[in-house]
């Protein structure tokens, strides 16, 4: 097998020849490749080109995936190339992404790796900076997005989280259909979504059913505006929010007029009173007696809490709007200023919540993805950047499938028999390194492997024998 045979296979790569390799003092593996294509092309949009003349070329070296524990550098030189379409551009290289200092293959490793792990970790696993790593999950995740995440939309959540002070947020599109993340941007304003709604297009805007949300105007006016045929859907878990907040408010304000022997009494409710019926342990339970027993007002904003969750269980809509009616007389009525303003705004933004009896989405799956966002970053231990963020969460939430390199090691073994003959390869793991035995062994630079590191292998007796 010739040397050059032998580091193609090693390394892998397709559309690649190897001319020339060899193991610098520094135990650095050096290989030279270059295209197979005989026409260079261009390196912005893959057509073919022509290269310039009189122009010299410049030697570049992309790192590659290590070989037996030590590195690997593919060189090569690269020309500048005139393309009918982009102009004068950069030659490709069917190995390396645009703009790269490492193989395709690496970085896929690293994109793996950042995958399962922490950015510091995956940074320090294979010897490269902390923005290194980042920037190549931003290039991985530019290839890998080909567009096709946009398209057949039909049912999206939309939402906001907050990445860093003093009010650094990130908008969140997910697919309800196919759980992931289809787009994130910085910022949470209509401007910010605007940017979605023009990148998707009015004919793919036009396919959207229904989208979740809370009730904020910066998401409902551009979802009006650019996706007509939606039906805008309040998020429950967030109408019930209010409802908690409202009864929280009416606590304090009781709690605060109370007498000494009431307060004792009253102590320690707040969880029995905003927590469900059906996830009370018995404290809890005896402490809502005692407060039914003790303050009417407080137990009758809990009621109106708990009633208003009906509007949810009904199974048409005509009963959903009797329940609601109903509840909004009772909380108009009942003396308590925080829910009287907040039955008004439920009025006001009473279709929004009815069309969950129809549709059953919430923002649940939104908050889930959140909460994996926030892993990420608390992981990271935040970042300076919103791109930074943007591209570990789409690497990690988008359904980006890598596969690692697994290829093992073949060690290629002579027939003690007949040393001019190579046997059959046998698997080894990766760190095991077969170069030949002494009867023909691999010219690798200046240096040769002498003795065969497979003991079974009969040029070793041979050798003790003598």
């Amino acid at each position: 097998m010739r040397m050059t045979t032998f580091f193609k296979k090693i390394i892998g790569l397709l559309q690649t020849i190897v001319e020339w390799a060899a193991i610098s003092e520094g135990h650095i593996t050096i290989i030279d490749v270059r295209p197979r294509w005989r026409r260079p092309r261009c390196s912005k949009c893959g057509k073919k080109a022509k290269r310039l003349h009189g122009r010299k070329g410049k030697l570049r070296t992309w790192r590659h995936l290590g070989i037996w524990g030590k590195p690997v550098w593919l060189r090569c030189r690269v020309y500048r190339v005139l393309c009918s379409r982009c102009g004068v551009a950069t030659m490709a290289v069917p190995w390396a992404r645009v703009g790269s200092i490492f193989t395709r293959a690496f970085e896929d490793e690293v994109a793996w790796f950042l995958q399962k792990t922490n950015q510091a970790a995956t940074a320090a696993y294979f010897g490269i900076s902390w923005p290194t790593a980042g920037k190549i999950a931003r290039r991985v995740v530019a290839e890998k997005l080909d567009g096709s995440l946009l398209e057949n939309l039909r049912f999206l959540g939309i939402d906001e989280i907050s990445y860093g002070r003093p009010r650094k947020f990130l908008t969140v599109v997910l697919d309800h259909q196919r759980r992931r993340v289809v787009w994130a941007a910085e910022g949470q304003s209509s401007k910010t979504l605007t940017q979605f709604f023009h990148l998707l297009g009015p004919q793919r805007c036009a396919t959207i059913q229904a989208v979740s949300m809370d009730m904020d105007l910066a998401f409902e006016v551009p979802t009006r505006k650019f996706a007509p045929n939606a039906e805008i859907v309040y998020d429950r878990f967030h109408i019930v929010q209010l409802l908690s907040k409202a009864v929280d408010e009416v606590r304090r304000c009781e709690v605060k007029k109370a007498p000494a022997e009431e307060k004792k009494q009253l102590k320690s409710s707040r969880y029995a009173l905003l927590k469900n019926p059906w996830r009370l342990v018995p404290a809890e339970e005896d402490k809502l007696s005692t407060v039914q027993k003790t303050n009417k007002r407080i137990y009758r904003a809990y009621l109106l809490k708990e009633m208003f969750q009906t509007v949810f269980d009904a199974s048409c809509l005509e009963d959903a709007s009797a329940i609601f009616n109903r509840w909004f007389g009772w909380a108009r009525r009942s003396a308590l200023e925080p829910f009287a303003k907040l039955a008004l705004t439920l009025k006001s933004h009473l279709p929004g919540i009815l069309r969950f009896i129809d549709q059953r989405i919430t923002n649940s799956p939104v908050e889930g993805m959140n909460s994996k966002i926030r892993m990420i970053s608390h992981h990271a231990f935040g970042f300076r950047s919103a791109a930074a963020l943007i591209a570990m969460t789409q690497l990690n939430c988008s359904e980006i499938t890598i596969t690692p390199n697994r290829t093992l090691g073949k060690c290629v073994t002579h027939s003690y028999e007949d040393p001019k003959i190579l046997c059959s390869a046998v698997d080894f793991p990766p760190d095991v390194v077969h170069f030949g035995c002494s009867n023909y062994p691999f010219r690798l630079g200046s240096s040769f492997r002498t003795e065969c590191p497979d003991s079974s292998c009969g040029d070793n007796e041979g050798r003790k024998a003598k």
